[in-house]
């Protein structure tokens, strides 16, 4: 069996870090689950602003799937709403915002219409009288190119939706969404999962086609998709039952993150009723400033692509190849070839996000890259001790892949 790693939080960079040990000071959570939701925090926010590119020609999203699985009381709601609270807030700013500008945009769009049958009321008047409508034509053309724009909802969060409801948010002018949930037993449950297909080709950032009876085709084009879900591990293991093996065979669970935290209930002692608060509300100034970013960007500038530094290149490469040959027989992740063909995509991510959030300038660094190693061999690890079968594993094998 192989034995359960600590969370490498110290690879983290500083606003991060410090956040995480902040909550878990405040809250006695598992160290493991409360970096899963700020990996989930983080790609939601940085998803609409970044790509990351790796080997020139290769360009992906750097959004991250991750399933987090974890015993009612283990505080799976404190966590996830200490560290969402201001993406929570700002949405709710920004419902409001749309409903006042949608009332003013139907009131615009009455308006426009009025004017718009007084010009075709003259053009048919002057069809009717014999006279020269050039102008009025030409009025009427120009005119209709001032129909009042639409204003954008900005929707970030999905707690539970069905795939066409995803896909109608996907299909708008605001295509960048997080499916979050702290009790995600409905959504494994529900509609929401029910197209993996779907799910994959979102994950893959790739174009997919809409195609409804009595509606013209529509095209989800570069659109995000973050997956952020704590689930008890008993609903998780009823929807394995039910759907492992679909979800692994088109894979699903080899473009997740997938960890299960060990319990601290029972640990759980109150040594200093003073909580620290100076660190989270660096991490939410920052959550936010990127989103905001995002929305000022959107729809007028390209995502910046995130690029390696030579030295952070080279490592990346080495970290996929070595990867490559576990693979084969009698390889560590040989029986796990699914999952190991995606961690060198999902180490570029983290890599990614880790420099965005930390605002570092430049190409991605050889210690950015280094520390999502570091965090993606960790989650080999959990995901090997997740779905492996019961023969022992040699724990100085799978070592290899953090030297």
């Amino acid at each position: 069996m192989l034995l359960e790693k600590t969370f490498p939080v110290d690879v983290l960079p500083s606003i991060i870090r410090n956040a995480i040990y902040e909550i878990e000071r405040n809250t006695q959570a598992p160290l493991s689950l409360i970096a899963a939701s700020a990996l989930g925090a983080i790609s939601l926010a940085c998803q609409n602003s970044v790509d990351v590119c790796r080997l020139n020609a290769l360009r992906s999203p750097v959004s991250l799937c991750l399933v987090t699985l974890a015993e009612s009381g283990e505080r799976k709601s404190t966590v996830d709403n200490l560290l969402m609270k201001p993406l929570y807030q700002l949405e709710e700013q920004l419902v409001e915002k749309y409903s006042q500008e949608l009332a003013d945009w139907r009131n615009d769009v009455a308006i426009f219409n009025v004017e718009r049958n007084g010009i075709e009321s003259k053009l048919k008047s002057d069809v009717r009288e014999g006279k020269d409508s050039t102008a009025t034509n030409a009025r009427l053309k120009t005119f209709l190119k001032t129909y009042p724009k639409k204003p954008v909802k900005y929707k970030f969060i999905l707690n539970d939706a069905t795939p066409a409801a995803i896909k109608d948010y996907l299909c708008g002018d605001w295509r960048s969404i997080g499916i979050m949930s702290d009790e995600a037993g409905t959504i494994f449950n529900g509609y929401a999962l029910n197209e993996l297909p779907f799910i994959n080709k979102m994950w893959d950032g790739a174009t997919f086609s809409v195609v409804r009876k009595n509606t013209p085709e529509q095209l989800i084009k570069e659109a995000r998709l973050t997956l952020s879900l704590m689930i008890q591990p008993d609903i998780f293991n009823k929807y394995l039952e039910r759907k492992g093996d679909t979800a692994k065979g088109i894979g699903f669970f080899a473009r997740c993150l997938i960890c299960k935290p060990s319990s601290k209930q029972g640990f759980r002692q109150i040594t200093n009723p003073v909580e620290s608060t100076e660190h989270l509300p660096v991490f939410h100034q920052r959550l936010l400033d990127i989103v905001n970013d995002g929305i000022t960007r959107n729809g007028k500038a390209e995502r910046l692509c995130l690029r390696f530094s030579p030295e952070a290149e080279k490592r990346w490469i080495d970290f996929y190849n070595q990867v490559e040959m576990s693979m084969g027989m009698p390889g560590y992740l040989c029986d796990f070839k699914d999952y190991a063909s995606k961690m060198a995509e999902n180490t570029a991510r983290v890599a990614a996000l880790l420099h965005c959030f930390s605002n570092d300038v430049g190409n991605i660094s050889l210690i950015t890259v280094n520390s999502a190693i570091e965090i993606i061999t960790w989650y080999m690890d959990a995901h090997i001790r997740l779905f492996s079968k019961p023969q022992a594993l040699v724990v100085p094998e799978v070592d290899e892949l953090y030297n």
